[in-house]
């Protein structure tokens, strides 16, 4: 699969409090976006991430030297990974350096203009950098013991563990070695997640062989009824607050 097919990684860099307000509104955009106060820890690990894209804010962390050698190391260690600017700083010489000199990919963006008007700003530029890819929906990975499911099912309590969450489904393993076959309607499940209590109901859509010693795996689309915005809105802010987490561990070894 070609790179970045399934999505781009989004990292904002010292992001200040109305940033933090418009990637809330991009999660919800299906954007997968990520916070980071430690420039050098993402720098480090940003190999891992190679079709990236990094909105660097040049109004913390650095000086504006410090900003503009750390864009140029960007630049020559990962080439690949898009570089954006957000700033409070409308300076027009700034702002050419970096457009035209260091040729920055990703726009400069200017943050005193309002939450709403940075958010539209950023959408169109991460539109442009492709970076949703062809996925509809961010997934977030969960840890063990992190998110369970249980239901009614048949007149029987069922129990899972969820492995992958996402705003339109989800993968589990029933305890007991329970297996449902692909087209089996489950209503009513109830997800708790995080301390979070969430209901939807669904379908099972494929059931993936268990591995050795372990229980199937189920996708379970979610039936698009069962979910009003607001619990919505909430899966998907929960899906950032997973992979946030998630975020923050592989950069605290970087």
């Amino acid at each position: 699969m070609e790179t970045g097919a399934l999505g781009k990684k989004i990292f904002f860099l010292y992001p200040p409090p109305v940033l933090i307000q418009v990637v809330d509104e991009l999660a919800k955009q299906e954007f997968e976006v990520y916070l980071s106060t430690d420039h050098e820890r993402l720098r480090r690990a940003i190999s891992a991430f190679p079709d990236a894209l990094v909105f660097v804010n040049l109004d913390d962390g650095l000086d504006e030297p410090g900003w503009i050698g750390y864009v140029k190391a960007l630049r020559t260690e990962a080439p690949a990974v898009g570089i954006g600017i957000v700033t409070l700083n409308d300076d027009p010489e700034l702002r050419e350096h970096y457009l035209m000199n260091l040729e920055v990919q990703c726009g400069f963006v200017i943050l005193k203009i309002g939450a709403a008007k940075t958010s539209e700003i950023l959408v169109k530029t991460l539109e442009a950098n492709e970076a949703r890819g062809r996925r509809k929906f961010v997934r977030a990975a969960c840890s063990p013991g992190l998110a369970q499911c249980s239901l009614d099912f048949e007149g029987t309590r069922l129990k899972a563990e969820l492995s992958d969450l996402s705003s339109a489904g989800a993968a589990l393993r029933f305890d007991g070695g329970v297996t449902l076959k692909a087209g089996t309607v489950l209503r009513d499940m109830s997800f708790t997640i995080k301390a979070q209590r969430i209901f939807a109901s669904g379908v099972v859509v494929a059931t993936r062989a268990a591995e050795q010693g372990g229980a199937a795996i189920h996708v379970v689309m979610f039936d698009p009824a069962s979910l009003d915005e607001a619990r919505r809105e909430k899966l998907k802010s929960i899906v950032y607050k997973i992979n946030q987490l998630s975020m923050d561990a592989l950069l605290e070894k970087a």
